[in-house]
């Protein structure tokens, strides 16, 4: 057997702005073996990640030794580096959105995992190893351009690409946090079969105890913990493993009737840094009455959502479920007037949201403000992150001057636990968790009448998913109509009023 997959040996890595990613980490891996990282947004998990695949900016300096078999990365040039790329090691970029070229087809991307090492594939093999993925009708549907595509049939694309040369090492990170736990098994599964040693980064620890044997616990920059990931789960060394894994296992909401308690931390209109929203009266505020919406491609239509009637009202949380692919994402696009119904109509406090204009009708600026599933690509990469966050009370008509925006800015932050995130920081200085926060906060900030938030969670630790959580029910408490889409049930369930599931662009259950 040849030398190990991986063995890292006090790895530190500084960016240049003197922050340290990173300091002196220390482990291997064996062949066999599939090792789980985890740990809050800003662990280090991602820029451990990129030092082995070299994708750290140029000003960052690492320091220790990275082998994967007997090659030391970090003194390897690009060209050498290159060579290692998808045959040595395989890698599942964290941001599906990001690691396709808007420009391309999907299906160009999938084949460019061959054509990079000069190798052909067949169109029916790349069918086929989608359709192993779920996606349906792969033909027609990598035919598509990735903003066509939801972000987790983008993720089983993007792991699907990562797999063809079977290598030594395969680097996922956070492969399945678009995916519902069926398609996540699925994926993870494909990754484990395909490579020699399989490193996990996932904030996802129920995926760590199903599908590796050991964990890997990172905080600030450090290694706090490393076991048997079955040890990890039942018996944390570490205080900041025991609150991760508390924060695992959300508590479903309370029934309406229940003597139990609100939701912890969902005090009504308290989020620091937001508006009051509308009164908490349960009126309508967004209302699709048999909405239906199809896409154009190749000679057909595709109907994303079809014959789909829904209410939401104010104070209260609608969480919708189901299948990557099912018409969740677009059912928010047009609730919010992103999009235009084909068929059916959508209402605004009772008004139509659609006449013979181009845009929407709308009650009032700020009426409706969406979390997009892609935080990265929500976020204006030029703008600091005051400029972005409070951009919604300037667009609403609040008067603000510069040092307003940046207290309501710092304040907001504050409030998902992001106190060290100074607001003059760019979008590309963070991680995808915290764009992910920062978005959530933009779209909470001006006190939406109703708020769309597209996976809120997916790319956040467990910690601060629950902060997420609680935020998004506390602008329900306080009077706004709150919509989520999620592949993450129980976490929905924790603070949601009622709950649909959606197949095949259509609503077939509601639960409470």
């Amino acid at each position: 057997m040849s030398a190990r997959p991986l063995t890292i040996e006090h790895l530190s890595v500084t960016y240049g702005n003197g922050f340290r990613g990173v300091s002196d980490i220390s482990f291997t891996m064996d062949h066999g073996e599939r090792l789980a990282v985890v740990g809050a947004s800003g662990s280090g998990k991602s820029t451990l990640v990129r030092a082995i695949i070299g994708l750290l900016p140029p000003t960052a300096v690492v320091t220790g030794r990275i082998l994967v078999g007997d090659d030391d990365v970090t003194v390897m040039s690009d060209r050498e580096r290159r060579r290692l790329d998808g045959r040595v090691i395989g890698y599942v970029a964290q941001d599906p959105f990001a690691a396709f070229d808007p420009l391309r087809r999907v299906r160009h991307h999938v084949r460019e995992a061959w054509a990079a090492h000069e190798r052909t594939v067949s169109e029916s093999d790349i069918d086929i190893g989608l359709e192993r993925m779920g996606i349906p009708e792969p033909n027609q549907r990598t035919r598509q351009r990735p903003h066509q595509w939801s972000g987790g049939m983008l993720q089983r694309a993007t792991t699907l690409a990562a797999t063809v040369h079977d290598p030594i090492l395969t680097l996922a990170d956070e492969p399945t946090s678009a995916l519902d736990t069926e398609f996540a098994d699925i994926a993870v599964e494909l990754l484990r079969s395909t490579c020699s040693a399989l490193l996990l980064v996932t904030h996802d620890l129920a995926l760590a105890g199903r599908h590796t044997e050991n964990t890997v616990v990172l905080h600030e920059g450090r290694m706090i913990e490393q076991a048997p990931s079955s040890m990890v789960l039942a018996r944390p060394r570490h205080e900041i493993t025991r609150a991760l894994i508390r924060a695992a296992s959300p508590t479903p909401r309370p029934t309406p009737g229940s003597t139990l308690g609100s939701t912890p931390g969902s005090t009504p209109g308290s989020t620091p840094g937001s508006t009051p929203a509308v009164d908490a009266s349960g009126s309508i505020v967004v209302s699709a009455d048999n909405v239906t919406k199809s896409y154009a491609g190749h000679g057909r239509r595709m109907h994303a959502v079809y014959d789909t009637s829904l209410e939401v009202r104010s104070g209260e949380v609608v969480g919708i479920i189901g299948p990557s692919g099912s018409g969740k994402s677009t059912l928010l696009r047009l609730l919010t007037g992103i999009e235009r119904p084909d068929g059916g109509v959508v209402f605004a406090d009772g008004t139509p949201m659609w006449d013979s204009g181009a845009t929407p009708n709308l009650p009032r600026k700020g009426f409706a403000m969406p979390i997009f599933q892609d935080p990265v690509g929500s976020l204006d990469t030029r703008w600091p992150l005051w400029r972005s966050i409070t951009e919604p009370l300037v667009l609403s008509g609040t008067p603000m001057n510069r040092r307003e925006r940046r207290d309501r800015a710092e304040a907001a932050l504050a409030s998902v636990g992001m106190h060290d995130i100074g607001v003059d920081r760019l979008p590309g200085s963070l991680s995808v968790g915290q764009c992910q926060r920062v978005a959530v906060v933009r779209g909470l900030i001006a006190g939406p009448a109703i708020l769309a938030a597209d996976e809120p969670t997916a790319s956040l630790d467990v910690e601060a998913a629950a902060v997420v959580s609680d935020m998004l029910r506390g602008a329900a408490d306080g009077g706004a109509a709150v919509v989520v889409v999620s592949h993450d049930e129980a976490r929905v369930r924790s603070y949601a009023d009622r709950v649909l599931l959606m197949r095949n662009g259509c609503v077939q259950e509601e639960t409470r």
